[in-house]
């Protein structure tokens, strides 16, 4: 797909060795993507290809590719995708029809890269909005349209905004709308593209500590309330959006002391803790990602005391792997994809050296998901 890739010259060889793990008889490799890097973003195409957006140590937003059926990783600067000095800067990678890679990333603006299979597009989205600065999403619908949310935190001029907001291609130009007016709205926020083209999202509500999830009904954003301080009190943050096969959300989410899991009934949301965790506190320390096995079943990876975890639904519960321990940098930066034969692949920074590395492993015994078993009426 990548004609530039001969002209990479970073090729890192395949590292093996058995990961720590508490799952019983499942052991995992492990690979070398860069020798530096943080915020991993990750996706596998229809093919197998493993894809990969990350912030490298030279300050510049880097791609990585991996062949199927292969362990070597390509990896390359994206041209003119510098981090402009910005630190912890986020990147969130999604692939086209084609499985042709799209990047945004928010140096103090929201900037997108995307690949046209030949070279790499870097556009500023809505450039006169003002300072946009955590985490961004990206999504391309199956005809195509780019979607892109944001954190907007500030106006033009000066002063805060703190709200979310999507824009969408259209005719070549980005249509942009406020999702959520309420204060500190979308700090961490998540979006995936449903079959029919409809954007869904889920992001936190800051100031009431809530987790919302929202689609576009084609005329406006229709809101829920996911989690809120009478269920408990979760507050959304770092959440990851997933749609199962009925096209339903599945979100997955921390508070200060526990990961949970929420799924919506026919009446409601149903809320699972899956373990309780250890947070570092900050931002970058609420995070989870998540990715459906071919059976459907839910598969998060997360933070906990500085490691790396991985959960998964085993049919009847939830079961944990560690697959990497902590060290002296307690932000990780974890994501996970999993290919369409079920290899299982686990991004993240080694918390001793700072190089990326992908662990790579195969699933458990396949099950049925049953989070799909009740579904609720749009």
């Amino acid at each position: 797909m990548f004609d530039c890739f001969p002209r990479v010259t970073l090729i890192v060889g395949l590292i093996l060795f058995f990961v720590p793990s508490l799952a019983r008889g499942q052991t995992w490799t492990t690979e070398v993507v860069d020798l530096s890097g943080e915020s991993i973003s990750m996706a596998a195409d229809v093919d197998g290809n493993i894809h990969m957006s990350y912030l490298g140590g030279n300050g510049m937003v880097k791609y990585g590719f991996r062949p199927a059926h292969t362990s070597r990783w390509f990896t390359m600067d994206i041209p003119g995708a510098a981090s402009e000095g910005s630190t912890h800067l986020p990147t969130k990678i999604a692939l086209d029809p084609q499985g042709n890679p799209h990047v945004c990333y928010t140096p103090g603006e929201l900037k997108y890269a995307s690949f046209d299979g030949k070279h790499w597009n870097i556009q500023q989205i809505d450039p006169a909005s003002g300072q946009i600065s955590f985490t961004c999403s990206v999504a391309v619908a199956p005809d195509g349209t780019q979607h892109i949310l944001w954190y907007q935190y500030g106006m033009p001029g000066g002063g805060y905004y703190l709200h979310l907001k999507h824009a969408v291609l259209r005719d070549g130009v980005w249509m942009a709308r406020t999702v959520d007016y309420e204060g500190q709205t979308g700090k961490w926020n998540s979006m995936v593209i449903d079959p029919r083209g409809v954007p869904n999202i889920s992001y936190d509500s800051f100031l009431k500590n809530e987790l919302k999830y929202a689609y576009w009904n084609s005329k406006e954003w229709k809101v829920s309330v996911v989690d809120s301080p009478e269920r408990g009190g979760a507050g959304g943050k770092g959440n990851s959006l997933i749609l199962n096969r009925d096209g339903k959300a599945q979100i997955s989410y921390v508070r200060d002391d526990a990961l949970l899991y929420a799924w919506p009934t026919a009446t409601s949301w149903k809320i699972d803790t899956v373990s309780q965790i250890s947070t570092n506190g900050g931002w970058l320390g609420y995070r989870t990602r998540q990715a459906l096995d071919p059976q459907g079943n839910p598969h998060i990876v997360y933070e906990d005391g500085g490691s790396v975890k991985h959960a998964f639904w085993d049919g009847s519960h939830w079961s944990i792997q560690l697959i990497s321990g902590p060290g002296p940098d307690p932000n990780r930066y974890e994501d996970i994809a999993i290919d369409h034969q079920g290899t299982i692949y686990i991004g993240y920074r080694d918390a001793s050296d700072n190089s990326v590395k992908v662990a790579v492993g195969l699933p458990q015994a396949p099950t049925q998901n049953p989070l799909t078993q009740q579904k609720p009426d749009r």
